[in-house]
């Protein structure tokens, strides 16, 4: 009988046992969500740009050559390279042979120069590794500079740099001789004497009639905007001449072997909403960003800007000064432009919370202001911006200034100008690395925190 009420005494304790661990659980689970962990990121200084993104079309003073010729044309320059009034642009051959066989004897002639460097006494770049280590890996980061930028006119020029590097290296090592070069160079003049033999000579040669970049193709907008009338350009005309141009294919006239933008002036057309425009208010220089184009960020000067009252789209002309190769085959391309750049410590917008703080009143002289009864006097001032920061187990709450917010960060001071030190009605305001709370709910100033 004492068995059985031993055995229900115990089931009845070990149920309610039970049932205060469930208790306790559920009690837990419900702090916890009540009392949700806060989450943290760390404060760093950075610079952000404001950005705009849109299609800008080119326009260059662009002198089209026509030259009539008849054979084989055979270009001495690359697209893009910068070319001086009266200097060779092209050959012509009586047939393609002839072409093939003149570019092969300039290479060939190349190849000669620079091996008979090897064959003479030895220099101090031929007896220094550390020099022409140094040779071998910076022709190697130009060829990938040059490569990065699609500009693939100096790339046959730095791999024979490259070539005489490596050569100059064997002969160091001993791989290789000065008499291995020798017996390499009567090889390739042996190789030169017959193509001179059976080549034919260039019949004609065509040379630029001013200075500039030089374009080998024809796109057909050469003359589609008057320069000196490009600061007139409205949305409808910079629309019509960005659709024309994409849906037109590269043209070549037979009578025109190609181009020269002779004015490093040049300017590129856009067209912006009215919202994109709030940020190009009191603007006057930008930068811009052509991927496609150029590796460089652009500097270019706002030249007008002609608003369409019927759609409150602005024709935006940017005049830029920067030339480079990429830059000369540009016409129609999608452009990212700089509009300002900001520096501070960068906060979420979601860490901003506004409060109400209460301050101390001091005097001119730094002195707390006392009301009769000889207690300070304290103020309230009303949604102050600011950021709760973790100081070891505790919560802080600090006063931020910002002018800017980009990208979803607030552009946050450090360093308070003499307004913004009167204005400031927490004990500091944020500093680099502080511990931002982005997350959390229920805080306040000195509340614990784990």
């Amino acid at each position: 009988m004492n068995a059985e009420v031993n055995s229900k005494k115990i089931r009845k304790f070990a149920a309610m046992a039970i049932a205060i661990l469930v208790l306790i659980y559920v009690g837990y689970q419900v702090y916890t969500i009540r009392h949700k962990e806060i989450t943290t990121e760390t404060a760093m200084y950075a610079s952000v740009s404001d950005t705009l993104q849109t299609k800008g079309f080119a326009v260059r003073k662009e002198s089209v050559i026509h030259e009539a010729y008849s054979g084989i044309l055979s270009y001495h320059v690359a697209d893009g390279v910068r070319v001086s009034k009266g200097e060779a642009i092209a050959d012509i051959y009586a047939s393609e042979s002839d072409a093939a066989a003149q570019n092969q004897l300039a290479s060939i002639d190349r190849e000669i120069e620079n091996l008979s460097l090897l064959t003479g006494p030895s220099d101090y770049y031929a007896s220094n590794p550390s020099v022409i280590g140094t040779q071998i890996y910076t022709a190697l980061g130009e060829i990938l500079v040059e490569a990065r930028q699609n500009d693939f006119s100096k790339i046959a020029s730095l791999k024979e740099e490259l070539q005489t590097a490596l050569n100059r290296k064997q002969l160091l090592t001993g791989d290789e001789s000065g008499e291995d070069y020798e017996q390499r160079i009567a090889a390739l003049q042996s190789q030169r004497d017959s193509l001179v033999a059976s080549a034919g000579d260039k019949v004609d040669v065509i040379s630029a009639d001013t200075a500039g970049y030089f374009v080998s193709s024809l796109d057909g907008f050469e003359n589609a905007v008057d320069i000196d009338q490009v600061k007139k350009l409205t949305v409808t005309e910079i629309r019509t001449l960005q659709e024309k141009q994409e849906n037109v294919t590269s043209e070549k006239k037979t009578d025109a072997i190609g181009k020269i933008c002779s004015d490093f002036n040049w300017y590129l057309a856009c067209v912006f909403s009215e919202s994109d425009m709030v940020k190009l208010e009191g603007i006057t220089n930008v930068y811009l960003e052509i991927p496609f184009a150029s590796t460089e960020q652009i500097p270019a000067t706002i030249a007008a800007s002609n608003k369409d009252k019927s759609t409150g789209e602005t024709a935006v002309i940017f005049e830029c000064s920067y030339m480079d190769p990429g830059i000369a085959l540009l016409r129609n391309e999608s452009i990212q432009i700089d509009v300002k750049t900001y520096s501070g410590v960068l906060v979420r917008k979601e860490a901003l919370r506004f409060r109400d703080v209460a301050y101390t009143l001091y005097d001119e002289d730094g002195e707390v202001v006392l009301d009769d009864a000889g207690n300070p006097v304290t103020k309230i001032e009303k949604d102050v911006m600011g950021v709760f920061v973790k100081y070891g187990s505790t919560l802080k709450f600090v006063q931020v200034f910002s002018d800017k917010t980009v990208n979803g960060y607030a552009i946050c001071k450090t360093e308070l100008s003499e307004e913004d030190r009167d204005r400031l009605v927490t004990d500091s305001t944020i500093q680099l690395y502080d511990e931002v709370v982005t997350e959390g709910t229920d805080l306040y100033d000195g509340k614990l925190v784990r």
